[in-house]
Parts: C-alpha cells; structure tokens; sequence
C-alpha cells in the first residue's frame, strides 16, 4: 500500500473489518476520556464533537456523563459497528477531518480527538488543527491525545518504517504515522488562547514494560476568567 491508503477509507474499513472478525475491539476503556471530565465540567462544556471515533467507546462514555456527542470516522465499518452499539447515545457520521467538515463555525463546545491526529503529513495536520479552532466557540476546549515523538522508537520495535517528511512516517501495514514534538504541538495550537500540554506514558497491559508515550493536550479558546486546567489532570 501507498502512504495515501493509511488515510483511506479503504484501509481503515478493513483494518476494523479485521478486529471485528477476530471478535476485537480497539477500546482504552476509561484512559482517554476520564482525565477530560473535570475540564469539561469546569468550562460549562454539553456540546461535543469527536475525531476518529472508531467504534464509539469514547463517545459512549462522554455520552453516559450526559454530553451531546457527535462523532466522526472515516471508517464506514467503524460507523457501521458503533451505531449498532451506541447508537441511541450518541450521533455518528461518516466523515473525512481531513477535509472540511460539515458544521457551522463555533458549533460546539469541545472537540476531543484520542490518538487519531497522527495520519497525515505537516500540511494537512496544520488544516486539521484550523478547523477545530473554526468549530469551537469561545470559551470552549480541544481535548486531544496524539503521539510523541519519543513514541517513535517504542512504536519501530514492532513496525518498520520508512520516513516520508520530518517525524512522519509510512509503515509496512500501509498506515501513516505522525509524531509530535512538543515546539510542533505549541506552534499549532498558537493561537488558542490557554494550552497545557503533559507527557504520558503508557505501560503494556500484561508485561508492564512502558509501550507507548502520548501527550495528552488541552487547549481554551478562553475569552473570559481563566478555568483550572490542572484539574483532573494525571
């Protein structure tokens, strides 16, 4: 496969067709989403959009606190199995975040995106991140977990990769993979307002060993008093 079918619908419907088969699911439980509830409550957040939602889990949980959830995939396979899971929950659309998406500017409170940024080269990723800022309105929040770049020896253990541009990376599967710098994630995000940024990692759920390293973001268009954004923070 070509660096282009990583960011296909094509590559994802099977990569999820896959887990399916083999009775799987790619579900974190609570590790995304629980640090983000606090933050959420504080600046008065009820409307949410998530990118990439895969098979609805996260959306779910932000829907079982009582959010009004819309989640995208570009995944039909993805849509298709969380509508059937969550679908009285939540809203789910078939949707590219790499292209313009279609809502209103400032069409909501919070966007939350868990390890679903991490697709596409520089100039896309700079497009994505400006239309978050176009659909959250002021006072509201980008809630993200994206790999860092010390994420990238961990993840070349087990996937060869070739680099295509600086920190971005073509794997053998076919799947694109974007590492971020924490300069790179404060120059995106220049223009919001707030940022806290911490470095987490993650350790293998059966060996302990660490596995995986994340930043996990928040970022506030904020306009008026200041909220807490080391709340609820690990």
């Amino acid at each position: 496969m070509g660096a282009v079918a990583s960011t296909g619908a094509v590559f994802w419907d099977q990569y999820f067709r896959e887990l399916r088969e083999a009775g799987d699911d790619l579900d974190w439980e609570g590790q995304w989403t629980e640090p983000f509830l606090a933050p959420l409550r504080e600046a008065g957040a009820r409307i949410i959009l998530e990118l990439g939602c895969g098979t609805g889990n996260d959306a779910a949980r932000l829907a079982r606190e009582g959010y009004a959830v819309t989640a995208i995939d570009l995944s039909a396979e993805a849509i298709e199995r969380a509508r059937a899971k969550f679908g009285s929950r939540a809203s789910f659309l078939v949707a590219d975040m790499a292209a313009p998406l279609p809502f209103r500017d400032s069409s909501f409170d919070a966007v939350m995106s868990n390890v679903a940024l991490h697709m596409f080269p520089d100039s896309v990723t700079r497009s994505v991140f400006a239309e978050v800022r176009r659909l959250v309105r002021q006072d509201g929040l980008f809630l993200f977990h994206v790999n860092a770049l010390e994420d990238r020896p961990l993840r070349a253990r087990w996937r060869a990769a070739r680099e295509l541009e600086k920190d971005y990376v073509l794997e053998e599967s076919g799947q694109t993979m974007h590492f971020f710098s924490e300069p790179y994630l404060r120059e995106l995000l220049l223009e919001w307002s707030e940022l806290r940024l911490d470095p987490i990692e993650i350790a293998h759920r059966e060996t302990g060993e660490k596995f995986k390293q994340v930043w996990r973001g928040i970022a506030h268009r904020c306009v008026t008093a200041k909220i807490n954004l080391a709340s609820g923070i690990g």
